[in-house]
């Protein structure tokens, strides 16, 4: 799908710190990720943003489009990327004359909102630092015998991604550091031993 709905559209390279979309903006069009990373978020109480999810290749957005609504979310470049650009008109006439293709949009919409209501649910359900340790489960990987969270990830952006002050999680890193369970650099954080349930 993503190949067929790319040669219709314009592509071009974006870098970081580069806003796609704007939250409240006009939405008539899609944007396809053939590289590079992005980031979606929303405006939250007192100013501060709160991180709905992370975008890479092989992934879409703006795709709300279609309702011919104002956009939900801005959409932030993080890493270098790639995107092309796709119209609201030359999506629709492609759903239109390919059911098929319909479709894959279709499910990729409810993985979508099944994502986001999972993150919702989290936000609403656990505490700071039970969000933290369920955001490192997700994003850790094995790097050389270690599980590591890769970076570089900010406490600003640890804040927005738990709907919590950077204050709060710049003291939860501070002790975990202290008790030995993970080890912070600009570049990544180590997950030295197995994190409490409970802090």
């Amino acid at each position: 799908m993503l190949s067929e709905l790319a040669r219709l559209g314009e592509t071009r390279m974006w870098e970081p710190g580069t806003t796609v979309v704007a939250e409240g903006d006009a939405a008539d069009c899609l944007y396809i990720v053939h590289a590079g990373e992005l980031r979606a978020v929303v405006a939250g109480d007192g100013g501060r943003s709160i991180e709905l999810n992370t975008l890479r290749a092989g992934e879409i957005f703006g795709e709300l489009m279609l309702s011919g609504e104002r956009r939900a979310a801005t959409v932030e470049v993080t890493e270098r990327a790639r995107l092309t650009r796709v119209t609201r008109d030359e999506v629709e006439r492609v759903l239109a004359s390919r059911p098929d293709l319909a479709f894959q949009m279709i499910q990729r919409l409810v993985q979508r909102v099944r994502t986001l209501t999972r993150t919702v649910g989290r936000l609403a359900s656990v505490d700071v630092y039970g969000r933290l340790v369920g955001m490192f489960d997700a994003l850790a990987v094995e790097h050389q015998g270690q599980r590591v969270v890769p970076g570089p990830l900010s406490q600003t952006r640890i804040a927005e991604r738990l709907g919590a002050s950077r204050a709060m999680v710049n003291r939860l890193l501070q002790d975990l550091a202290r008790g030995g369970y993970i080890e912070v650099s600009r570049e990544h954080i180590v997950l030295l031993k197995r994190l409490p349930t409970k802090w």
